[in-house]
């Protein structure tokens, strides 16, 4: 009898650790969703005159993304929450800074306006847990305000020299590459880009 329960407890270990380390597959009812308190970064422009060029701004911006070949990167298309309804946003993951995703959009905002947005999200097991035990009501209500700060923040902050260089040049890239594409857009539309601010909101603050 105690053989058998040592072996369940053995086996319910190995499952525990085997999730927890594939935690970038384990999200508790946010997967493939954006929000507030994952996003480290992001910028937004709204393009007027410019809703019907949703599809192939996507489109030039994900070969724009593809031809500087920056290294260690995957890029995908995936349907992405940003509030209520799934959008088609590309998706940019890096291959060892786990955690760290890019989400690009070009999105209609009614018949006129385009919004192309960039988001640089950390996603961490720290911040799921946290928000799932806030929904719950589970323990001090900002206690997630703290795990945020050990789980997110933090975590860019106690990165190695090389990692932050690493994470710099990619993040800098993308951005850098959804600005030239809106300042192209603007260009073709006869649209002053002079008056774009093109400094993200959030932590790394690019321009």
């Amino acid at each position: 009898m105690w053989v058998i329960l040592i072996l369940i407890a053995i086996l319910v270990g190995l499952y525990a650790m085997n999730r927890f380390k594939n935690w970038s597959k384990w999200k508790i009812k946010d997967q493939h969703r954006i929000t507030e308190e994952k996003v480290l970064d992001e910028w937004t422009a709204l393009v007027t005159n410019a809703a019907s060029k949703s599809d192939q701004t996507m489109e030039k911006l994900a070969r724009a993304i593809h031809a500087q070949k920056i290294p260690n990167i995957t890029i995908s298309k995936k349907e992405i929450r940003l509030g209520r309804d799934p959008r088609p946003f590309l998706v940019v993951e890096h291959s060892f800074l786990k955690g760290y995703y890019m989400y690009v959009a070009a999105l209609a905002y009614g018949e006129e306006r385009l919004n192309v947005v960039w988001y640089l999200v950390l996603d961490t097991p720290e911040i799921a847990a946290a928000r799932r035990n806030a929904r719950l009501g589970v323990g001090d209500p900002m206690a997630w305000m703290n795990r945020f700060s050990r789980g997110g923040y933090n975590r860019v902050l106690n990165m190695s020299i090389l990692d932050k260089l690493e994470l710099s040049n990619y993040v800098s890239l993308v951005h850098q590459i959804v600005v030239d594409e809106v300042k192209t857009l603007m260009d073709e539309l006869n649209l002053d880009f002079s008056k774009v601010n093109t400094t993200t909101k959030g932590f790394l603050n690019l321009s």
